[in-house]
């Protein structure tokens, strides 16, 4: 019996059935027309019969223009203004067919005991009764019908308006997701304790809470586009301490055809609770730099390269030349941009020689050197390749640059660089030093010269190999999501807030600069961990396991922005801050990192290891083989 019921309420009512409904309807609303006018207007005493013709009329030119105007095709559970206008134009239709036949009659002297008044009278009760008829039907549907067909989950918006009401609406029309809205949430004062269709508005300050408290499965949707970032972590806070599921929808721009699919509503991601608030560009600054330039940018199939080729495209250069080494990850953003004015290269910046042929042919006048080594065990296992790559690497780089008088390079560095304790940030380091004394260098010979700038930050989200990407494969596996250390802390922002700092810095770089950038506040690795089990709908412990694991080689437990000897200075975007970094002579910077060249072809790891701590003091390895070489 359950199993049939549900069966009826999933099933849209035949058309016909509502064709009959309608004129079923009609002959109704036509007998009230008849009795308010034999009261109000007193018409002469005709027997009932009588109105048997006239309403056979009706019912004929109704039916005509209901077919006419597909009034009746309408799913009646998802009655909407559209199906409110096609009552209308049919009822409006038969009535001026109505009227006129009338007029015809009376001229021929045929009587149909119809007369304009009880015409008139019969369109207006149809109108109401037909749309009546349809909004009851919706009303009593929604309010019963997902009981039915086993509703489940209470469903709270967050915005009231527009986009929450359409997915309010898209929710109620698939019975299917077994979800029934029961409020919604608004930031507007003006709206709270009203309703709309039915649903009540509450404030977010005062009844959220007691709204989640009396929730047993409950989910909340955001569906507003402009919301700050931490008025967003705030509301997903809360409901993670009420264990409560929070969906997001697309900003309105991105519906495709402008039209909502519920299939868009998404569960919100770690990155939503780590955001922060838009950061503002002088654009008008970087395009009138970068537009119409070719820009050279190595590393450029990597997370950060390959955003900072998206986001050079939005200030039309003249061509972008995208150099790697990695072949397939090159084929992929060559299918992505495709069409974009960009020139794709693979090769690897150690080879000097082929970079060279690569600086003669393009003539860049920007540089932004992403390519490097990055995975701090890995590298600590490797010196040789992440003294390769990182410091030669970007000395054969930054070096061709100057030769052929490039406008600016712009050098993406790392926190990883401060204080290192690896090989991978000390890597970094020595390439930083090279970089700035080579500025200069120039800055001494000529006031003409290619500007060299240094960028500094954190770890990005989601860039490969990160944290949150092995923590949602972890958790896709069932767990457990391995820690290495319960105290470990890292600074984060965005690939895209990144790559955006980078260009800014870029362009406001006069020359020989390391840029930080604010990192915000440190985040406590486990605590990330907790939130993206809790986020994707498990419990810790109960669900999905969190192991500690121990610090990797070289690894420390929190990140540093600056060493002892470097202090900060503001810059117009109070994002981006200006270190001061001793100054290196430029020969004898040369001279050890050449002592260096010559060493590596070795192989021998301590020998590499101990002239780069030679050439940066302060790198103290941690939790390595090579912190013998410290005593």
């Amino acid at each position: 019996m359950i199993r049939s019921i549900k069966n009826v309420t999933r099933q849209n009512t035949p058309r016909w059935v509502v064709l009959i409904i309608d004129l079923t309807i009609s002959a109704v609303s036509f007998g009230f027309a008849c009795i308010l006018t034999d009261v109000f207007l007193k018409s002469i005493d005709i027997p009932v019969y009588e109105y048997v013709r006239p309403l056979s009329v009706v019912l004929v030119v109704r039916l005509i223009a209901f077919r006419i105007t597909r009034s009746y095709t309408g799913i009646v559970r998802y009655t909407s203004t559209q199906d409110a206008v096609r009552i209308f134009l049919a009822i409006a239709l038969s009535t001026a067919i109505l009227l006129t036949g009338e007029l015809i009659f009376e001229f021929s002297s045929v009587s149909t005991y119809l007369n304009p008044a009880l015409i008139i009278i019969d369109a207006l009760i149809a109108i109401f009764a037909l749309a009546g008829f349809r909004i009851a039907f919706k009303l009593l549907y929604n309010e019963y019908a997902p009981f039915k067909s086993g509703y489940s989950q209470e469903l709270v918006i967050y915005g009231a308006g527009e986009a929450g009401i359409i997915v309010k609406r898209s929710v109620e029309r698939n019975v299917k997701l077994g979800k029934k809205v029961v409020a919604f949430l608004d930031d507007n004062k003006l709206l709270h304790g009203k309703t709309v269709e039915g649903i009540k508005i509450y404030s977010p300050e005062v009844d959220f809470n007691h709204i989640l408290k009396n929730m047993e499965n409950a989910e909340l949707v955001i569906a507003l586009d402009k919301l700050s970032a931490i008025r967003k972590k705030r509301i997903i806070e809360i409901c993670l301490q009420h264990k409560i599921s929070v969906k997001t929808i697309p900003p309105v721009n991105a519906w495709i055809n402008g039209e909502f699919n519920l299939q868009s509503i998404k569960a919100v991601k770690i990155e939503d609770l780590l955001e922060r608030e838009p950061i503002k560009l002088r654009k008008n600054k970087i395009s009138k730099e970068l537009k119409d330039q070719v820009i050279l940018i190595t590393g450029a199939a990597g997370s950060i390269g390959s955003e900072i080729v998206r986001q050079c495209l939005t200030f039309d250069p003249k061509l972008i030349v995208l150099v790697d080494q990695g072949e397939t990850p090159l084929y992929e953003i060559e299918n992505e941009l495709s069409g974009s004015n960009i020139e794709i290269v693979v090769a690897d910046v150690r080879n000097i020689a082929r970079m060279e042929k690569i600086f003669q042919h393009f003539n860049p006048s920007y540089v932004f050197h992403a390519a490097a080594y990055k995975h701090v065990p890995l590298m600590e296992d490797n010196p040789y390749e992440a003294i390769n790559t990182n410091v030669f690497g970007t000395q054969n780089v930054a070096n061709l640059a100057a030769k052929y008088q490039v406008k600016k390079f712009v050098f993406v560095s790392t926190d990883k660089a401060v204080n290192p304790t690896n090989i991978m940030g000390a890597s970094k380091r020595i390439a930083e030093i090279y970089v700035q004394s080579l500025n200069a260098k120039l800055n001494l010979e000529s006031t003409h010269h290619t500007k060299f700038v240094t960028t500094r930050f954190g770890n990005v989200l989601g860039s490969n190999g990160s944290v949150i990407p092995l923590f949602r494969k972890q958790i896709a596996e069932g767990g457990p999501l391995t820690v290495t250390h319960p105290d470990i802390t890292r600074y984060f922002m965005t690939i895209p807030e990144a790559c955006q700092l980078v260009l800014e810095a870029g362009v406001m770089g006069k020359g020989g600069e390391i840029y930080i950038f604010d990192m915000g506040e440190s985040v406590k690795i486990i605590d990330l961990a907790h939130k993206m089990i809790n986020l994707s709908g498990f419990e810790v412990d109960k669900d999905i396991k969190i192991t500690f694991t121990g610090l990797r080689p070289g690894e420390k437990l929190k990140e540093e922005l600056l060493n002892d000897n470097e202090n900060t200075i503001g810059t117009h975007n109070p994002k981006i801050m200006v270190t001061r970094v001793p100054e290196y002579d430029y020969l004898e910077v040369n001279n050890l990192i050449t002592k260096l060249y010559e060493q590596k072809e070795s192989l021998q790891n301590d020998i590499l290891v101990r002239t780069m701590k030679k050439i940066v003091p302060e790198y103290i390895s941690n939790n390595s083989i090579y912190e013998k070489l410290d005593h």
